[in-house]
């Protein structure tokens, strides 16, 4: 998009693309589907005003982009507090004193925003916006921004990588106000404007129809929600018809709420990310689904239909969590869930199902994020209230099973390309110890590790190896897809698994419909292991209301 700059001025820039959830627009800012707008702390500005607020310390000299060049840590000076402040460090060129790439990490963030980091890549510019040599006389602008910003939202961590590009550049150009008021005058084209607090939309004042600096925003979300879901572990599709409504300041206490209910679904969070004043966030959800999910094992590589059990799940949860410096964050859960067994059409009549009970669940988990890079670590203590003897006749049981625990770590990169696209790659492992039945992991849609295509409580392991990728694409302006592929190598000894192949793929994509629909479809087929056949598919339609 076009780059304004004017001497003495703040900066303008209109898009006339930008993306929203994956989806490109050209030429105009949808106003019925709001564009995520962070809150002021967690905005930075074009570049930073490196004046005598800041202290500084040589700590060397580096190469970039071929530039010899000073490396330069800066932070704020001790009883410095006015404003937004930052620390990081500046590359400056040793032979024309230009800034040449600087990175920099905000501080005194509260509430919802766990970090916020910007690296800016500053190209030599002549007079007429064309890239020139590194030169004294040369314009030096940051024409690549790479950033990324970790929020705590309903206490998990949601990460948010941008890069922003500038092009046709014009300084001081001779049109300079007659295209500026082109711009503005076009209420098509999404402008926003550099300030003090960092980047903010600027909106037409309905009183005067000039552009002005949008300072506040809805913090609350009504959708109305309409989709299936289906795979070979439920009788027929299951429906989803209803609302989901989300607040980032709920009734104006600063807590986030979502509710979401779709009929035979239900799932509402509420969640308080500065509990008491603190960097603590504290926050509770609550789950349920009418419908069971039946439940099959396989053994010897064969289904055993006749140990089929229909298995309904609810749960109430409670968490705490805190940020450890500037990239971590820490969550301590608990968790009561409610389980409840059911014979099937195709369980053996000497079949005894699993008592119904209640499940308590401890668990400690770690997420760090940074450049792309995302490490994972879980794990959990869990107890069941009751639990004899079930399965078919002489089969084993422990009755020690009622206690088990379970870990797992993952590690995930990010690779974006020209073009907005994007490849990701995970690894996770996933482990645990006196597992039965239904606490080991299963392999699916909603469950432990995605393979896409896998029924639900189908196939599970004891241990579990996987590896999951994803090439991210547009076609044309209004379609985003995901190409996936996952590979889990899974072990489980009642199963005869060992190290078995579970593998399939799937495409998954949002793009909008009729009358601004937003709609998310996710498919996928299995392609190798017990479950090679069939298919799972979700598909959602989500309409803004407020």
């Amino acid at each position: 998009g076009a780059f304004f700059l004017e001497q003495g001025q703040p900066y303008d820039w209109a898009w006339q693309d930008f993306y929203l959830n994956g989806v490109k627009w050209r030429g105009k800012r949808i106003p019925e589907i709001p564009l995520v707008e962070p809150d002021k702390a967690a905005t930075m500005p074009i570049e930073i005003t490196f004046d005598r607020d800041y202290s500084y310390r040589l700590r060397g000299t580096e190469t970039i982009d071929d530039r010899d060049c000073w490396v330069i840590d800066f932070e704020p000076r001790a009883g410095t507090t006015a404003g937004n402040r930052y620390q990081g460090t500046v590359w400056v060129d040793r032979q024309h004193f230009l800034r040449v790439k600087s990175r920099a990490l905000q501080l005194g963030l509260t509430g919802d925003v766990i970090s916020n980091e910007e690296t800016l890549f500053y190209t030599p510019l002549d007079a007429t916006g064309s890239a020139t040599d590194w030169a004294a006389a040369a314009f030096t602008l940051p024409l690549r921004v790479v950033a990324q910003q970790i929020f705590s939202v309903l206490n998990a961590t949601t990460n948010v990588e941008k890069e922003t590009l500038l092009s046709e550049i014009k300084i001081n150009a001779e049109d300079f106000y007659q295209r500026r008021k082109a711009v503005y005058d076009d209420s098509k084209t999404t402008v926003v404007r550099d300030t003090e607090h960092g980047l903010r939309y600027l909106v037409e004042d309905k009183e005067t129809g000039e552009r002005v600096v949008q300072d506040e925003f809805d913090r609350d979300r009504l959708f109305l929600v309409g989709g299936v879901f289906y795979d070979e572990s439920l009788d027929f599709p299951l429906p989803l018809a209803g609302i989901n409504y989300f607040s980032f300041d709920f009734r104006g206490t600063g807590m986030q709420a979502n509710l979401f209910f779709a009929g035979v679904l239900a799932l509402g969070n509420i969640s308080n990310p500065d509990f008491l004043g603190s960097r603590w966030d504290l926050g509770a959800s609550l789950f349920g689904i009418a419908i069971p999910f039946t439940n099959s094992i396989f053994r010897d590589g064969v289904e055993s239909v006749e140990e089929e059990v229909d298995l309904q799940t609810s749960s109430l949860s409670f968490t705490l969590g805190r940020p450890i410096g500037n990239f971590t964050k820490v969550n301590l859960d608990y968790r009561l869930g409610l389980r409840n067994f059911s014979r099937t059409s195709d369980s053996a009549d000497e079949f005894v199902v699993p008592e119904d009970h209640l499940q308590h669940t401890l668990g400690l988990s770690a997420r760090y994020s940074r450049k792309g890079y995302r490490l994972r670590l879980d794990g959990s203590l869990n107890k069941r209230s009751d639990w004899a003897s079930w399965g078919l006749p002489g089969q084993a049981f422990d009755p020690d099973s009622d206690e088990f625990s379970r870990w797992g770590a993952s590690l995930a990169k990010i690779f974006s390309l020209k073009g907005f696209k994007k490849i990701g790659l995970e690894l996770e492992y996933l482990g645990g110890e006196n597992l039965d039945r239904f606490s080991k992991y299963q392999f699916g849609f909603f469950a432990d590790s995605s393979v896409h295509g896998y029924q639900s409580e189908l196939v599970r392991a004891e241990e579990a190896l996987g590896f999951h990728g994803t090439y991210g694409f547009e076609i044309g302006e209004l379609l985003r897809l995901d190409f996936v592929a996952d590979a889990v190598w899974a072990t489980d000894e009642a199963s005869s698994l060992d190290n078995e192949l579970l593998g399939g793929v799937g495409i998954a994509g949002t793009f909008i419909g009729p009358w601004q629909t937003v709609v998310n479809l996710d498919f996928g087929v299995p392609v190798a292991g017990p479950d090679d056949d069939g298919f799972t598919l979700f598909l959602a339609f989500l309409k803004l209301f407020g």
